[in-house]
């Protein structure tokens, strides 16, 4: 079968106003995407009268996600078991140890998608990563070297070092650090599902004190990795 290049387009325009929350333009949607002005303003105007956008600039008529789409991912966020599993384990985690938490999904086999963020209250940095956020690169972040070395689905077609990739897979996460002076410590690990897939990534940002602190860190979140992928139907060794 056939895509439909309507529904190709109108995904393409919504994807493209989601990664830009001050708005974009008629100009700039067809611009950006190649696509003819007439035929980019018939598929806006059908999303704005829908609420799937609207002006937040009404004056420079910018476009920005409207209420309907935040509906449908409403709906989404309750429904996704990966999300209701992993989110309360990853608050109490992160209320615990004062840190950051966040869930992400691959979608369309090359994209990395926010769809959970936590931040404890006593986290000591804030983060700036939203739901909804979209990462295109495996291997240039920590969270998609965690996908490229464990996700199998994607190993024939994201080439990790080989080296690299056995050092994280007999590790178990991916580490990074960020921020000034590189005071930020990331480390995301896989979870798996019923499927015995690797279904998502979830990850943590706290300070960084010390190379030891980040290791003991790394193994007690590798342990919440376990329990929400158990949780999941996972049935598969993760010693």
């Amino acid at each position: 079968m056939k895509d439909n290049r309507s529904v190709n387009r109108i995904l393409a325009i919504l994807e493209l106003i989601s990664k830009h929350p001050d708005g974009l333009t008629l100009g700039e949607i067809y611009r950006e995407l190649d696509m003819p002005k007439a035929t980019a303003y018939d598929f806006l105007q059908t999303l704005y009268k829908a609420d799937a956008i609207y002006y937040k600039d009404p004056f420079r008529k910018t476009y920005v996600i409207g209420s309907k789409m935040y509906a449908i991912g409403s709906v989404y966020t309750k429904n996704s078991n990966f999300i209701t599993t992993s989110a309360p384990l990853l608050k109490q985690f992160s209320d615990e140890h004062g840190c950051n938490a966040f869930a992400t999904k691959r979608i369309n086999g090359d994209k990395i998608v926010f769809v959970h963020t936590y931040q404890s209250p006593q986290s000591q940095i804030m983060s700036h990563l939203e739901v909804g956020l979209v990462y295109t690169n495996f291997l240039d972040n920590y969270i998609g070297k965690c996908y490229a070395a464990f996700d199998k689905k994607i190993e024939t077609t994201v080439k990790m070092d080989e080296e690299e990739k056995k050092t994280i897979l007999q590790k178990g996460y991916t580490c990074e650090l960020s921020g000034d002076l590189n005071h930020i410590m990331n480390i995301a690990i896989p979870i798996y599902n019923f499927e015995n897939r690797c279904c998502g990534v979830v990850s943590i940002a706290s300070l960084h004190t010390s190379l030891e602190e980040t290791q003991m860190m790394a193994r007690k979140f590798i342990e919440i990795g376990k329990q929400i992928s158990t949780r999941l139907g996972f049935l598969g060794d993760l010693a």
